[in-house]
């Protein structure tokens, strides 16, 4: 952002003076300010937010769609006992189209009935007949959970997280090898950009006679 501020605020007081430079300045704080709250805000989003691949949010932009869609508390609205239910499984919906948890929106698509019911948001009506269907489909939505957390594991153990996980165990150092490589190749990144930063502020300090704009 500063070098990109200092190249225009160099051809902004080449071509038009320094009027027009001092609205390019008055830009860049503007932009610094938003830049900075964005990091701040995307990095609160990211510490609780899943990567997902692009097929992984096409699935989870359709699914959420869907979902909204039939399960719209409004649907609700001419039947009470129903009506909180569907409410939360809205906003859990949401919730999850948030966060990236693509796992959370099959199993609603899946079971919506089922997942209801392990959150405890309906009650079980004990009449012998429904008690005996709800807690089928209780049942059997746990029985899905426990195949889909086996999934998940099985998942897991291909991954690369967790082949790294079990290289950190055989060597503690690893992850510190790692990342002071990667730290070093930051710093010299971000001294060539300082470096173009300074050789800007340096022919503006020459047009101008003045020190350097920010």
């Amino acid at each position: 952002l500063l070098v990109g501020y200092r190249r225009k605020f160099l051809e902004a007081l080449l071509a038009r003076g320094e009027e027009e430079a001092e609205q390019v300045r008055a830009e860049f704080r503007q932009a610094d300010a938003q830049t900075t709250r964005d990091y701040e805000e995307a990095a609160t989003a990211m510490a609780a937010k899943r990567e997902l691949s692009p097929a992984e949010a096409d699935e989870a932009a359709k699914l959420w769609r869907k979902l909204v869609k039939l399960y719209h508390p409004d649907k609700f609205s001419h039947e009470p006992e129903k009506l909180a239910s569907y409410e939360k499984l809205t906003a859990a919906i949401n919730h999850a189209k948030d966060n990236g948890d693509l796992a959370t929106l099959r199993e609603i698509a899946n079971d919506p009935d089922g997942f209801i019911l392990r959150q405890g948001w309906a009650r079980l009506d004990f009449s012998d007949e429904q008690q005996a269907a709800q807690l089928r489909r209780l049942w059997e939505s746990l029985e899905m959970e426990i195949v889909r957390m086996l999934e998940a594991m099985n998942e897991l153990h291909a991954s690369a997280e967790f082949e790294l996980a079990q290289l950190v165990e055989k060597d503690a150092g690893l992850i510190e090898t790692v990342v002071t490589k990667r730290v070093a190749a930051i710093e010299t990144e971000l001294a060539d950009l300082h470096a173009q930063a300074e050789r800007l502020a340096a022919e503006i300090g020459e047009l101008t006679g003045a020190g350097v704009p920010e």
